[in-house]
C-alpha cells in the first residue's frame, strides 16, 4: 500500500484582532496563533480557546473596617490585560481564563 494510511483536512481558522488562539494537538498544547488566518490540521488539531489581549476591567465592591470600627464599602476597578508572551499561563494556569 503506497501513500499515507490516514489523511486529514487543513482547516482555516481566523483569529480576530487583539486576540490569541490556543491550539491543541490531540489534547496537548501545540502552539499559540496570532490574529489573522491560520491553518490547522483538523481533526487532530483544534482551537480550544481564544484570549482577548484588550484591556479589561473588573469592578469589585470591598467592605473593610476602619481604625475607628466603622465598616465602609469601597468600589475598586481593577484593569488587566493578557500579555502575548504569557498567554499559555493565562489559559492553562488560571481557573477560568475566559472570565
Amino acid at each position: 500500500m503506497d501513500g499515507p494510511l490516514w489523511t486529514g483536512f487543513l482547516c482555516l481558522q481566523c483569529i480576530r484582532e487583539k486576540e490569541v488562539g490556543v491550539v491543541e494537538d490531540l489534547g496537548q498544547f501545540k502552539k499559540l496563533i496570532k490574529e489573522g488566518p491560520s491553518c490547522i490540521f483538523w481533526p487532530l488539531q483544534s482551537v480550544v480557546g481564544r484570549l482577548s489581549l484588550r484591556v479589561q476591567q473588573l469592578d469589585v465592591l470591598c467592605e473593610t473596617k476602619t481604625k475607628d470600627n466603622v465598616f465602609v464599602q469601597v468600589g475598586v476597578a481593577v484593569q488587566y490585560r493578557v500579555v502575548t508572551e504569557s498567554a499559555y499561563d493565562a489559559w492553562y494556569r488560571l481557573t477560568s481564563p475566559t472570565r
